[in-house]
């Protein structure tokens, strides 16, 4: 999941410094947010468990 995060965020990174799209920075941050709290939480083995 954390890596799914990652790559959707390099993508949309990319794509916006390639192309110029104008996103906001928000939409960035919060993709960039999202991965690394996901990385930190699989490399210290968080668990969430569904009920």
């Amino acid at each position: 999941m954390a890596q799914l995060f990652l790559a959707i965020f390099l993508i949309v990174f990319g794509v916006n410094i390639l192309f110029g799209l104008g996103l906001p920075g928000w939409v960035t941050g919060s993709l960039a947010l999202i991965a690394g709290v996901l990385l930190l939480a699989e490399r210290f083995r968080v668990r969430v468990d569904r009920k």
